[in-house]
C-alpha cells in the first residue's frame, strides 16, 4: 500500500509504530492513580479518591496532547512530522541520508524501531510502522543512492 512507484502520488501517510512497553509506561501513572483512588473510595475517603481520579485524568489529557496523533506524511516537497501538538516539516531537498536506527534519543516516535533522517543542519528520528516502505519512498523522492 505504501510502496513507492515511478510516479509517487502524494501525500502518503505513515502511522507511527507503537512499542507495547512504551504504551504500558505511558499508562502506568493513570492506572496507578485509578487503583489507589478505588482503594481510597472503598475505605471511606472519597475526597482523596476524587483527587487521584482527577490526577489520572489530567495525566491522560497531557499525554494525549503531546502524543496523539503520531504520524508522518510525505508531501511533494517535504516530510511532515506530527506528534500531538508538535508539528514540523523536513524539506526533501535537504535530506542527505536516511537509514534504520534504534537510537534512544528523544523524538516524535512511539517505538525504538526508528528511521534516522539526516540533513545538513540536524538529524530527525521517526518511527513509521512500514520502515522499509518509508525509507524507499524518501530515497526515491530525494534521489538518494
Amino acid at each position: 500500500m505504501n510502496e513507492p512507484s515511478p510516479a509517487i502520488k502524494t501525500p502518503i501517510r505513515y502511522e507511527s509504530a507503537i512499542d507495547l512497553w512504551l504504551l504500558m509506561l505511558l499508562m502506568l501513572s493513570p492506572v496507578v492513580a485509578v487503583v489507589i483512588g478505588g482503594y481510597l473510595m472503598v475505605n471511606g475517603r472519597p475526597g482523596d479518591a476524587s483527587l487521584l481520579f482527577l490526577a489520572g485524568a489530567a495525566t491522560l489529557l497531557v499525554q494525549g496532547i503531546f502524543v496523539v496523533p503520531c504520524r508522518y506524511t510525505i508531501l511533494e516537497d517535504a516530510v511532515s512530522v506530527r506528534c500531538g501538538i508538535l508539528c514540523y516539516q523536513i524539506p526533501i531537498a535537504e535530506i542527505q541520508s536516511i537509514e534504520k536506527s534504534s537510537s534512544l534519543k528523544s523524538a516524535p516516535a512511539l517505538s525504538l524501531r526508528r528511521v534516522r533522517i539526516q540533513t545538513k543542519k540536524r538529524e530527525y528520528l521517526v518511527s513509521p510502522k512500514d520502515r522499509e516502505g518509508f525509507i524507499a519512498t524518501i530515497k526515491q523522492m530525494a534521489k538518494l543512492d
